[in-house]
């Protein structure tokens, strides 16, 4: 059976959020969910060290507690694990607010993250922000305000201690969270140096310094490979394992090579990449509002300069071509709040947006969702994905030559770019591998550089340029399935230009 929180994913996803899914979480449960009024924090009061070695443990429980205890753990790394979509074992008796007593299990959503409670176990800020943004954007989806997070040692004073921090300091960072304030990121953008903070996804000459500094091959791209190597270092130097290269990982890089002359600077500010009169100097804020309304403004905050980068790299600088670009992507990625594509079709929808020539009505039937269901499971997903995107048409139209590459390749990033053929042209063009462009798609960085490879390379700027967005939609979509969606959003870019002065 699957559970009804099958919408957890996308509301962490779309506050900016690393996520996760385990094998099997929208099935698992000990029975369906009752009204979600709220959150319960805990922290799991175990030994230090790691990133969430409790994983296992949250997901099949414990001798004396079944699994699953929570619905979502979160890492040292700032990273929810998604561990259920049902009732979980996490609260116990307990009273807090409008919550009856001992109805905990059935009207909190818990989340467990990694900490033993004890003092010499700080919280690393990259895990409290994470924590702190996870909380308010559940609560935003469920429409209730910050006091309806609770501590389990506030459900249950006297019985519980965790979590160890300051729960109503806690709530006063959810609130403005809730009202739009968004703090300052928690690692700073540069070091004293101009050293940029690098992270998996980013490439460029900063990268290939660090990647000399760790004795890797230097690519100048921050890849899954050069992730583990910066963990594996930073555990081993008493630092936060988040495999983010900071300030105080610097400073730590530099005392270990003296004699090294650091590339400062080499780096170029990507906002001075874009040429004086380029339209995509538009690009705010503001803007991105009116392109993306399903969006909020504070995670939209997040893609407007790798939306300016892709800009620049990729010659999408007049206003007709940022506001097609802009209005495509839109649709194409619900206005940025879904990275990976989700194939939660009914009957009915994967017979009609595929037909009978891609999946057998009796497959449809059989994998499809039914009246009454509140989403597939991962297993049926992927069966769905290696049918209409395998076989010979999926080898023939998507380069998918491989058992799994339908579900393996299914769309990714703001342009939901599908296909083993379309991601290896895209790796050959970025001097990545084929096999990390699924997760690079799914970051603002990696998505838009997607986007705008797609652009570039099936000529889009030249249908741009032309009255009508009919032609830029079959190139992008292959068909016009979505195309008055397109135009609607092309139009309120359009006036804005025109409002600022800016379309020609």
């Amino acid at each position: 059976m699957t559970y009804s929180l099958t919408w957890l994913p996308e509301v962490l996803e779309a506050a900016g959020l690393k996520v996760a899914e385990t094998q099997g979480w929208r099935t698992r449960g000990r029975a369906e969910m009752g009204t979600v009024k709220g959150v319960m924090c805990h922290h799991t009061a175990t030994k230090r060290g790691g990133n969430i070695p409790t994983l296992d443990m949250l997901i099949k429980g414990r001798s004396d507690l079944a699994g699953p205890l929570c619905h979502l753990g979160l890492g040292r790394d700032g990273t929810f694990y998604v561990v259920a979509a049902g009732r979980a074992n996490h609260a116990g008796p307990g009273k807090w607010e409008s919550v009856p007593q001992d109805k905990g299990n059935s009207h909190f959503i818990g989340i467990e993250a990694e900490n033993s409670g004890l003092t010499g176990d700080p919280w690393p800020e990259v895990q409290m922000d994470a924590y702190r943004r996870g909380v308010a954007a559940i609560l935003k989806h469920i429409g209730a305000s910050a006091n309806m997070c609770c501590g389990h040692k506030e459900y249950a004073p006297g019985r519980k201690p965790d979590p160890s921090f300051d729960m109503p300091m806690f709530r006063a960072a959810v609130s403005e969270y809730l009202v739009g304030k968004t703090p300052p990121p928690p690692i700073p953008a540069m070091d004293a140096r101009n050293r940029p903070t690098v992270r998996r996804g980013m490439r460029g000459p900063v990268v290939k310094q660090l990647q000399e500094l760790l004795g890797l091959g230097a690519d100048g791209i921050f890849g899954a490979n050069t992730e583990a190597k910066v963990r594996a270092w930073q555990r081993a130097h008493d630092l936060v394992a988040d495999g983010i290269v900071g300030p105080r990982s610097w400073d730590m890089l530099d005392e270990e090579a003296p004699t090294r002359t650091p590339a400062v600077g080499t780096l170029p500010a990507p906002a001075a990449q874009l040429a004086q009169g380029s339209a995509a100097n538009q690009i705010d804020v503001a803007l991105l509002d009116l392109a993306f309304p399903e969006n909020n403004r504070a995670a939209l905050a997040g893609w407007v300069q790798p939306l300016k980068d892709a800009c620049a790299r990729f010659g999408i600088d007049k206003p007709r071509e940022v506001c097609s670009f802009l209005a495509n992507i839109g649709v194409e990625s619900g206005g940025l709040t879904r990275m990976t594509e989700s194939l939660n079709y009914s009957v009915d929808g994967l017979l009609k947006t595929f037909g009978r020539h891609r999946i057998s009505e009796a497959d449809a039937r059989r994998l499809g969702r039914k009246p009454g269901e509140a989403g597939l499971s991962l297993e049926r997903q992927a069966e769905i994905a290696n049918i209409i995107y395998g076989g010979a048409w999926g080898k023939q139209h998507l380069g998918n030559s491989e058992p799994g590459d339908g579900w393996k390749f299914r769309g990714y990033g703001p342009k939901q770019i599908t296909g083993r053929g379309n991601c290896s042209k895209l790796a050959q063009a970025l001097g990545m591998a084929v096999d990390d462009i699924p997760a690079y798609l799914r970051t603002p960085d990696g998505g838009c550089a997607g986007a705008g490879w797609f652009w570039q390379s099936h000529g889009l700027d030249e249908l741009a340029a032309t009255p009508g967005l009919e032609d830029d939609r079959r190139r992008i979509n292959g068909g016009i399935n979505g195309l008055a969606d397109v135009e609607k959003r092309f139009a309120w870019l359009e006036a804005e230009f025109r409002k600022r002065g800016a379309w020609a």
